[in-house]
C-alpha cells in the first residue's frame, strides 16, 4: 500500500498474500540449532542421523556441521569453501581464525560431494586462507585504530 501510494499506482489486491516462503513453518517444530533453515532443517537433521560422520561440527569453535555443508552443496549450490564459510554460514565474520582452521574439513566434504580431487581441496584451502588472513588483518587494523586514542 505504501509503495502504491508513493508511486501513484492504482491499488490492486495482492496475489501472494496467502503464500508462504520456501521453508516456512512453526520454528517450534524444528531442531533449535538448525532452525535458520526453516522446514529444510528436518532434511538436514535426517542427513545427520543417516550419516553420523556428518553430525559433528566441522571445527570445535564453529556451530556448522558436516551435514549443513553437504546440504549447502546439494541444495544451495555452494561451490567453494568461501561460499560456505563466508557467505552461507558467515563464519569468516564470526570467527575468522576458526573458519580458517575449519577450511580443510569443509573442502574435503565439498570435494566428496562435487567429485573433486585432492588438488582441488588444496586450492580451495589456499584460496580461502588468503581471504581469511585478509579479514584478520582488517580486523586487527580496525582494533588498533580504535584502541589508539586510549593509549595516547
Amino acid at each position: 500500500n505504501l509503495c502504491e501510494r508513493t508511486a501513484g499506482l492504482v491499488p490492486r489486491p495482492s496475489v501472494t498474500a496467502d503464500r508462504s516462503l520456501h521453508g516456512a513453518c512453526d520454528p517450534r517444530e524444528l531442531p533449535p540449532a538448525l532452525a535458520v533453515y526453516g522446514r529444510d532443517a528436518l532434511a538436514i537433521a535426517g542427513l545427520q542421523a543417516s550419516h553420523l560422520e556428518h553430525a559433528a561440527p566441522v571445527h570445535p569453535a564453529i556451530a556448522l556441521t558436516g551435514a549443513e555443508v553437504v546440504w549447502q552443496v546439494r541444495q544451495e549450490m555452494a561451490r567453494t569453501v568461501e561460499d560456505v564459510l563466508a557467505r552461507r554460514s558467515r563464519w569468516l565474520l564470526l570467527d575468522a581464525r576458526a573458519s580458517l582452521a575449519a577450511a580443510p574439513a569443509v573442502a574435503r566434504l565439498m570435494a566428496a560431494e562435487l567429485g573433486r580431487d585432492a588438488r582441488w581441496v588444496e586450492d580451495q584451502v589456499r584460496t580461502y586462507a588468503v581471504t581469511a588472513r585478509a579479514a584478520l588483518l582488517r580486523a586487527s587494523a580496525s582494533f588498533a585504530d580504535q584502541a589508539a586514542p586510549l593509549v595516547a
